[in-house]
């Protein structure tokens, strides 16, 4: 069912490198966590620490960080996101696992879905791509000022303390890598082009949809056109909350994952 990929230098750095994944909890049942455009593992991480009593949790950093050569040699389609996940289950030899991604993350998490049919136990969608989404990076350029990452930023997040000086540094200084900037330009125009719209009503797993009341990128429309095309889908809106509920909201979207997660292990 799952397709391992060859031993080329393209896919190689197309994999997710095993020393880049959170691997926390024990037992049958996984949550596989994945992340946005700019997110990381440690976006995940109070969510997963607040389940891992219960169950394996799992949050891999996907092959989309500041890497050398990562236009020319890195990934090029969301076919490439979804096979490296793939691939990373079969090494992991997960049997009972829910996938839970927020933005591209859940995008990733959906074509899964649609390329292998019952691979799944259940699906939570996080302010998801896939059917409507801002592009988070609109006017970038080579050399963007850290005036532009600060407002880029804000426009992610509604809680704006997580907005830090730090947090801008690092941003501007992966965005100062003309190489990374297209390559990141390339995902954005993936990302846009990959649309689920007349899959979705294929989707046949419990699926929560959690979404933040402000986000601005992938606007309250989107969760519910995604909870309208679903069967069966739930919806839950965690207000003052930007684009990464799992990151802004931790709490709140762990007590929610909490109460779902029975219902796909049963």
């Amino acid at each position: 069912m799952i397709h391992h990929l060859s031993s080329s230098s393209n896919e190689l750095r197309s994999r997710i490198d095993p020393s880049q994944v959170v691997d926390l909890g024990e037992g049958p049942d996984a949550v596989l966590f994945l992340h946005g455009l700019f997110g990381t593992p440690d976006h995940w991480r109070v969510v997963m620490e607040a389940v891992a009593e219960k169950y394996r949790v799992i949050a891999p950093q996907l092959p989309i960080d500041p890497q050398p050569g990562r236009r020319r040699n890195g990934v090029q389609t969301i076919r490439d996101l979804t096979d490296s996940v793939a691939e990373l289950v079969a090494t992991l030899q997960l049997d009972r696992f829910v996938l839970c991604g927020n933005s591209l993350g859940g995008l990733i998490a959906l074509d899964l879905c649609f390329q292998y049919p019952h691979f799944a136990e259940g699906l939570v969608l996080s302010s998801s791509a896939g059917l409507f989404e801002r592009s988070p990076i609109r006017g970038l350029r080579a050399r963007p000022s850290k005036e532009f990452v600060r407002t880029t930023i804000s426009g992610i997040l509604y809680n704006k303390s997580l907005l830090t000086e730090d947090l801008v540094d690092q941003w501007h200084a992966s965005l100062l890598d003309r190489d990374y900037v297209r390559f990141l330009l390339r995902m954005s125009r993936a990302t846009r082009d990959r649309c689920v719209e007349n899959e979705l009503g294929t989707l046949d797993l419990p699926t929560m949809i959690v979404w933040g009341r402000e986000d601005g990128i992938t606007p309250p429309a989107v969760a519910e056109e995604f909870q309208r095309r679903i069967q069966g889908s739930k919806l839950s809106f965690i207000p003052e909350c930007g684009h990464a509920p799992n990151w802004e909201k931790p709490e709140m979207f762990a007590r929610l994952l909490d109460s779902f997660l029975p219902a796909c292990f049963s």
